[in-house]
């Protein structure tokens, strides 16, 4: 119980009785205020600012190491406790936009995995700053990003499941993740979040992601729609959401990798034919008694892995400068291959068909070159919608020349899906086209044609 008594002389007070937890987050703002002394002349209401979720839970970033000089632009990291108890505590990064940071959209980023961190996004995708591969010295270098969406968005990166980046769980059971935890987890940051930052809370709203976020990204958007249209407090204004090479049918997106594989010229036609009769077109589930399956299967795959960022986010110094809560990470992994999460959600392809009724806007991109999540898959489930094409498939360009294709799909009234392929990129697109791939964002969030 919090509560404020004043001299009944002077006015009435109203109480705020709940106690902030999972349960009731959301009616701490529907619960009914008491008049303690009718015979007030005046009433006031007390809003108590020393409940826990109404302390800031961030911290400025002025400085970090490797980068010359203060930062040119407003980083926020900090944690937010989610979950029974909020004993699940998400660290986040949030980078405010160089251009109006009070008016332009918010874009909540996940990054693949499951298990890497927003970090990898902050220095490898679309954040403000790059590494500097060339380094001599201990610690890599930094240097700005001259194609980073902050220029034009406000950016959320979270470390999400739990266990990855500098996320932490105070008891051992909160390390025990799914998609569904993922989602429910997400969406409790988001009300404390804005609560926290309500001078945001005008600012239109998207979520986004790239590989495996696609599974997650589909049913979490749902969920914040579904409470902006039932009005609950806070209010979060969802406009739309925005993924890279998405996992969202990963039965049928990892049975097309083969396909592409070879219409690429990337396994020889022995090969492929070879695949297609031991595997018998299944690659999700392979039987590992299956000898020549497995054999043919490893043929062609190879795995690749970032480690400037791992060297970097393990430093002290870059610790205390990110206000990472000591002894709460051992060692920092760009990747956590190790955790607690169990795979509960292999197909989000009726979430997005959902979406397609909903007052939103969509983007969707792939890499033409992408061997991870191939644009086969993606385009299947997309044209499985039965959308009316708005816009028929086309090139479009940047400083002249070709970027990729796209083509754009009525979903309700004046609400589109716009479908973009980028020309000669890998997984995911803004890692290996920044320029173009910037500029398909500034055109799409600006309402302009790509």
């Amino acid at each position: 119980m919090h509560r404020i008594m004043l001299p009944s002389h002077s006015c009435s007070v109203l109480s705020v009785s709940t106690y902030l937890n999972q349960s009731n987050f959301s009616q701490i703002f529907k619960t009914p205020f008491r008049v303690m002394d009718w015979r007030c002349s005046c009433v006031m209401l007390v809003v108590i600012m020393f409940l826990p979720f109404m302390v800031s839970s961030g911290s400025i970033v002025k400085n970090l190491p490797g980068f010359d000089g203060d930062l040119p632009f407003k980083l926020e990291t900090g944690y937010i406790g989610v979950g029974e108890g909020a004993k699940v505590q998400i660290f986040y990064y949030f980078v405010e936009s160089q251009r109006n940071p009070f008016i332009d959209p918010i874009l909540l980023w996940f990054v693949g995995g499951p298990g890497c961190s927003g970090l990898s996004a902050f220095f490898f995708e679309n954040g403000p700053l790059k590494m500097d591969p060339n380094y001599s010295e201990n610690l890599p270098k930094l240097k700005l990003n001259p194609y980073a969406w902050t220029h034009m968005l406000n950016m959320i990166y979270i470390d999400m499941p739990v266990g990855t980046g500098f996320s932490y769980s105070e008891t051992q059971e909160g390390y025990y993740s799914n998609a569904t935890l993922w989602v429910d987890h997400t969406y409790s940051f988001l009300q404390k979040w804005f609560i926290e930052h309500s001078k945001f809370s005008s600012n239109p709203f998207y979520i986004g992601g790239g590989s495996y976020s696609g599974l997650t990204t589909g049913p979490l958007v749902q969920k914040v729609y579904e409470g902006y249209i039932a009005k609950q407090v806070p209010l979060i204004k969802i406009k739309g959401y925005v993924i890279a090479s998405p996992a969202v049918d990963i039965y049928q997106e990892r049975n097309m990798k083969v396909l592409y594989a070879y219409h690429m010229t990337l396994i020889p036609k022995k090969l492929y034919e070879s695949l297609e009769e031991n595997c018998k077109g299944n690659y999700l589930i392979i039987d590992p008694n299956n000898t020549k399956c497995v054999s043919d299967y490893e043929a062609y795959s190879e795995s690749y892995d970032h480690i400037l960022v791992d060297i970097w986010a393990n430093d002290e110094n870059v610790r205390k400068a990110l206000h990472v809560r000591e002894g709460t990470k051992e060692e920092f992994l760009r990747c956590n291959k190790t955790l607690a999460y169990k795979e509960n959600l292999f197909n989000a392809v009726e979430y997005y068909r959902n979406l397609t009724n909903a007052n939103i806007q969509a983007l969707v991109y792939c890499s033409d070159l992408d061997m991870a999540i191939p644009h086969l898959g993606t385009e299947y489930w997309i044209r499985s919608f039965n959308m009316n094409t708005h816009d028929k498939w086309r090139p479009w360009f940047v400083e002249g020349q070709v970027a990729g294709f796209t083509e754009i799909y009525k979903m309700k009234e004046d609400h589109y899906l716009t479908y973009v392929t980028v020309k000669g990129a890998g997984h995911v697109a803004q890692t290996f086209k920044p320029k173009e791939v910037y500029n398909m964002i500034q055109r799409w969030f600006s309402f302009s044609l790509i």
